[in-house]
């Protein structure tokens, strides 16, 4: 496109050019010389000029689109170009963007009293209901860890099926007299809490751990006949991109202050924050949230 825009403009240009050089001769011919000096031909071309003034403006927006989408931005509109010079704030969701995004189950973490297989059967059976590439890795390893068979939805008659949505931040199933939950840990300790369960101290130095690490704690509650309780944890691992630091520094040069928004806990989202670089961070974050803080 900035190709094209550039020979029409050049096209344009030596149009107007022609246009004015050849009404000497045609002035000439018509023995009207006297009317076409060179201060009236000059004149001319200066009034000629602004005419291409629509197209370099559209020109200098696609120029910016194209440059853009050389670097891996897409950019809706010329304007959206223009607007980018005022940015002071970029705001950036950190799966996918700042991490790799690819974040899988690399171990479950039972507290005590519980068996790592009652844990890994549980968090397997709450994240049939849960289509997103963490939930599946979940049914993964337990199947490969501890040679979990994994079922179908269509298995388990009469079962209520939770679905993992970004609000809830939760998904899980209602089968055999139980409730099975998985999700973020306030999530899932609201749940339990409503319950009127209880939240083991060693499920919160569990999620701590994770989370000082920089991974992202899931737990796993469970509420049958002994009541609502928390089984373990499942840890998930994300990987910070190479090189958003000095993406990050280079920003920070150029004035424009860098927020990462995830819907991890505060420990997680401190901990991915500062090997990234990043200047602030909202943790926590329902899609509210995120508009909230555009907004503001």
């Amino acid at each position: 496109y900035e190709i094209a825009l550039n020979i029409l403009l050049a096209s344009l240009t030596i149009v107007f050019l022609l246009a004015v050089v050849t009404l000497k001769p045609f002035a000439i011919y018509a023995g009207a010389d006297d009317q076409t000096s060179l201060i009236v031909l000059a004149a001319l071309l200066v009034c000629l000029i602004p005419t291409t003034i629509g197209a370099l403006l559209s020109a200098i927006g696609i120029a910016g689109m194209d440059r853009l989408v050389q670097r891996n931005v897409l950019a809706m509109s010329g304007r959206a170009v223009e607007a980018a010079g005022d940015v002071s704030t970029l705001l950036l969701d950190k799966t996918g963007t700042i991490t790799l995004g690819n974040r899988q189950a690399a171990e479950f973490l039972a507290v005590r009293g519980v068996t790592e297989s009652t844990l890994a059967d549980a968090a397997q059976l709450s994240s049939l209901a849960d289509e997103t590439p963490e939930g599946r890795s979940i049914v993964v390893l337990a199947k490969e860890k501890y040679g979990l068979r994994e079922r179908t939805q269509g298995e388990l008659t009469g079962a209520a099926w939770v679905e993992f949505t970004a609000q809830t931040r939760m998904s899980g199933v209602d089968v055999d007299g139980r409730k099975v939950r998985k999700g973020a840990t306030g999530s899932v300790i609201a749940w339990v809490k409503e319950r009127n369960g209880s939240v083991s101290e060693d499920a919160q130095a569990l999620t701590d751990r994770i989370s000082q690490a920089g991974g992202t704690p899931l737990l796993v509650a469970v509420e049958d006949a002994e009541g609502a309780r928390v089984l373990g944890v499942v840890h998930l691992k994300d990987v910070v991109k190479e090189g958003m630091r000095e993406r990050f520094d280079e920003l920070r040069r150029m004035g424009i202050r860098t927020v990462m928004i995830t819907g991890d806990n505060p420990l997680t989202a401190k901990a991915i924050a500062e090997e990234a670089g990043v200047d602030d961070f909202l943790a926590e974050a329902t899609p509210e949230d995120k508009m909230a803080l555009i907004k503001r």
